[in-house]
Parts: C-alpha cells; sequence; structure tokens
C-alpha cells in the first residue's frame, strides 16, 4: 500500500473506533505494512506515519490504561472538530456573500478551501429546500484554481505552508517608496488581508525585530527545503497578528513609532484630520488649516494619503517623511501622461 492511502486509512481507522485503539489492532488491521519485516523497521514506519498524522493536525495520542479501558492510540474528535452550527436561512446568504466576495480579490492562499466551504454552504441550501436559499449557487470547480497573479497566488501559499510547518523563508523585498531592494531572512508568523492587501508579519533577521512585509513588494522568495519535518522556528507565546496590522496602513508597526507633523489646507483640513484615528497626538488649528501631530510606526503607510492630498497638504516634519514625500513625488511626476507640478 502507497504511504498516502496507508495513513489515511489509518486516520479513518483510528476515528472510527469507539475505543483506544492497541498497536495489535493496527497490525490486525494492516497487516502488509506493520507486520512484515524487522520489529525496528515496523516501529519506525509507525513513527513516521504518526509524525504525518500530526502534520495535517490530527491529535492523535496514546491514551494510558486505567479501570474502564485498556490502552491504545485515539484521535480526540473533540479536541480538533469544530461543533456543528445551526444557522439562519439569511445568516447562510450572508456568509455566502461574504465568501464569494473574498474570491473576487486578487488572490488568497485559502482559495481552495473557501470554494469547498461555499459549495458546502450551496448543498445545504439545496438539501433544506426553502425558497430562502433560491439565491445561493454551487461555485464550480474552475474557481478552484484562484484569481489575480499567479506569482503573487504563489507567494502566499508557499508562505501558508512555511507558516504551518514553521520554516524559515528568505525574501527579495522591493520598498516602493524607499526604492529600496533587500534580501531578507523571514521567520514567517502569519498573513493578515487588510483593505484587499495581503501582509506577512515575521521576525526580520536583518532588522532584528518583527516586521510586516507588504506582498506586493516581494520580488523572490524561497522557504527552507532542508529537514522539513522540523521546525526552524517557535511562534512568540505572546503574539498577536492585530497588533502589528492596525486600521490605518500608518500604525502598522513595521519601526519605532516617529512623529509626524502634517499640515492639512481647507476645504478638506477639518474632515482628514478628524479620520486620522487614534495615532493622531493633537490638532492644532491656523485660522481654516489643521496641523495634525501622529504617532506613526509606518512612515511608508502614510505616503498614500499624503499623496491623495498632496494639493492640501504639506509634511512639515520629520525630515524623512519630507524627503519620502518630494521622492514619491517626483517618481510619479516622471510617469508618462502625470501633469502638474510639485
Amino acid at each position: 500500500m502507497k504511504k498516502a492511502e496507508r495513513v489515511l486509512d489509518l486516520i479513518a481507522f483510528l476515528l472510527n473506533a469507539n475505543h483506544p485503539v492497541t498497536f495489535e489492532e493496527i497490525q490486525n488491521a494492516f497487516p502488509d505494512d506493520y507486520t512484515e519485516g524487522a520489529e525496528e523497521a515496523i516501529a519506525r514506519k509507525f513513527e513516521r506515519d504518526k509524525a504525518d498524522i500530526f502534520e495535517l493536525g490530527l491529535p492523535l495520542r496514546y491514551k494510558d490504561p486505567d479501570d474502564l479501558e485498556i490502552g491504545g492510540y485515539i484521535i480526540d474528535r473533540d479536541s480538533y472538530a469544530m461543533p456543528q452550527l445551526k444557522l439562519a436561512p439569511e445568516e447562510l446568504a450572508m456568509l455566502f456573500m461574504v465568501g464569494t466576495a473574498v474570491l473576487d480579490m486578487d488572490s488568497s492562499p485559502f482559495t481552495r478551501d473557501l470554494v469547498l466551504a461555499l459549495n458546502k454552504i450551496g448543498f445545504a441550501a439545496d438539501v433544506r429546500n426553502q425558497a430562502e436559499y433560491s439565491g445561493l449557487r454551487a461555485l464550480p470547480s474552475s474557481r478552484l484554481e484562484g484569481v489575480g497573479a499567479l506569482r503573487k497566488k504563489e507567494y502566499l501559499e508557499n508562505l501558508h505552508r512555511a507558516i504551518t510547518s514553521k520554516k524559515t523563508a528568505v525574501l527579495f523585498y522591493h520598498s516602493l517608496w524607499r526604492d529600496e531592494k533587500t534580501q531578507r531572512k523571514v521567520d514567517p508568523y502569519g498573513l493578515v488581508c487588510q483593505r484587499g492587501t495581503w501582509f506577512l508579519v515575521g521576525y526580520c533577521h536583518l532588522r532584528k525585530a518583527i516586521r510586516v512585509f507588504n506582498i506586493d513588494r516581494i520580488t523572490g522568495l524561497e522557504v527552507n527545503r532542508f529537514k522539513p519535518k522540523s521546525s526552524d522556528f517557535e511562534f512568540p507565546a505572546d503574539l498577536k497578528l492585530n497588533d502589528y496590522i492596525a486600521k490605518h496602513l500608518w500604525d502598522i508597526k513595521a519601526h519605532d513609532p516617529v512623529e509626524v507633523v502634517i499640515r492639512f489646507e481647507p476645504p478638506v483640513a477639518e474632515t482628514v484630520a478628524a479620520e486620522m484615528g487614534t495615532s493622531v497626538e493633537k490638532i492644532e488649528s491656523d485660522d481654516e488649516a489643521r496641523i495634525v501631530h501622529l504617532n506613526v510606526t509606518y512612515l511608508d503607510g502614510l505616503l498614500p494619503t499624503v499623496l491623495w492630498y498632496r494639493d492640501k497638504s504639506r509634511v512639515l516634519a520629520p525630515p524623512e517623511m519630507i524627503e519620502k514625500t518630494k521622492a514619491a513625488l517626483q517618481r510619479i511626476m516622471a510617469e508618462p501622461g502625470a501633469q502638474g507640478g510639485i
């Protein structure tokens, strides 16, 4: 029997058992796999198969004997299976709408899983045969190929695998506004999608700190292929991805806090100042203009907003942000078809 088929059959055998399964029972169920050959070779094969089951996320463990049961191997369904959700028709419809909207994004490492989940929702709707589900349709299998740029999708899928297997990755990264290309060795901790843009949160060995990387800025990626069954790193015990990905891009924790001062002119001054979020330290008034002091942890993330309001905004501090803005404007005006001046 091929290894993949054997492991899947072993999983099914353990899941269907109503008691801890002894190794002797496993041998009787798989006589061609766990009985022929030297004992040491059989033991090594079984240990490798157990490791593969662990990698699949199934909690296989050995249960010690007690007064009620003999000792043996079990896969505890309650420790990994989610409880069955009983959703109302309008809740199923909302899930389906949100899911299909996510599929229309450029790419996602979870496209295949999402399509399968949405097809299950559509199947459940057909089984219930209620009028409220008439707008739900099972998605065609062609959607399994995903959407958007193939390279970006490949990077996301490779990073997703690197995260689950705890393998270090080497990124070739291009900072657009800084116009800097670097090679980064990164321990990938998690992927986060914000406003349609994917970010990687991980420990950067170059900067010696946790950093956030825009997937669109990755120009090359190589995941460590050595010792694939062993981990290269451990996740920090207190890690929370949301601490690094915030509502506004300039709140992403990519570097130490920097105070940025921006002057906004009317008629947008008051509205923009009020929408800058919790990073605002203070707002000063100068007639109808507003001078906003921001506590920024990602200067590059603030650039799009400054450039959007470039006729009505002016960066006053710090010098680094002033230079970033000037350089970005120069690159924009150098583009074919650009109009106006700096």
